[in-house]
């Protein structure tokens, strides 16, 4: 199959950077305002304090939606790393040159992720770099480099040892993607584990937003004490906790193997 050469389809938009169109970002910045809004409100009954503090946290919101898109694209860039790895293999264990196996495996990620595909853009680099004399070993090293994820720098470091130097090139490889490929899928059975603590997290910092919400639309003098100047102080320094505590849980599950 033939692929465009030219600079702009072998582009790699740098992992460290946000992709997310401008829509994205005032829709989140939208979201932020309309929950800062609303939960300042409940709290302090005070529309100019809540629209203030809404608008402190609409650029967190907006922090916070580059940051998860972040971390969604290197976990899609994680599990096609892990597609092309049992490509190569497949390959290799067929016989193929390295150099063979790779664009085999460029065959597959494009019809798996499609040629826009970071991995696909990736492996079609790999290939490019070959033909300018560029060693696989380096371009995995770059690759790994530019993404910052471990599984690419360890299978990038392995490779890059035993290039041109081993009889049993092939045999490495294929033993280290089996290692990956165990690693990768104790990742996910973690995350997927964490995800059940995430959802809890988020269900405890909710519930005194709910029942301060559902204690000040039962009306009469029941939340009146909540709207005093000690009453708002408690209030902001009950919010500060939960947003710790918040921060806290979600530091405390993010556990890496």
């Amino acid at each position: 199959m033939d692929y465009a050469q030219d600079k702009d389809s072998l582009l790699v938009k740098p992992y460290d950077k946000c992709t997310l169109p401008l829509i994205a970002h005032i829709a989140a910045g939208f979201v932020g305002f309309v929950l800062g809004f609303g939960v300042l409100w409940l709290f302090y009954r005070l529309v100019v304090m809540a629209i203030i503090g809404a608008l402190l946290v609409v650029p967190a919101a907006i922090y916070a939606n580059i940051n998860m898109a972040k971390k969604r694209r290197l976990r899609r860039l994680l599990g096609q790393f892990r597609s092309m790895l049992e490509s190569l293999v497949v390959s290799l264990q067929a016989g193929s040159a390295d150099l063979n196996a790779f664009t085999h495996a460029l065959d597959d990620m494009v019809l798996m992720y499609s040629e826009h595909s970071d991995i696909a853009k990736e492996a079609q680099l790999i290939i490019t770099k070959f033909a300018s004399r560029i060693s696989i070993g380096e371009s995995l090293t770059d690759f790994g480099k530019r993404c910052g994820l471990e599984d690419v720098k360890l299978f990038a470091s392995v490779y890059s040892q035993i290039e041109r130097k081993a009889d049993k090139t092939s045999e490495i490889v294929i033993r280290t993607q089996k290692i990956l490929a165990d690693k990768i899928e104790i990742e996910e059975e973690i995350q997927t584990l964490v995800s059940g603590a995430l959802n809890e997290i988020n269900i405890i910092v909710m519930m005194p937003v709910f029942i301060v919400g559902v204690m000040g639309f039962m009306g009469g003098e029941l939340m009146q004490g909540l709207f005093t100047p000690i009453g708002r102080v408690i209030a902001t320094v009950s919010i500060l906790m939960f947003i710790g505590a918040y921060l806290l849980g979600r530091k405390l599950v993010n556990i890496k193997v």
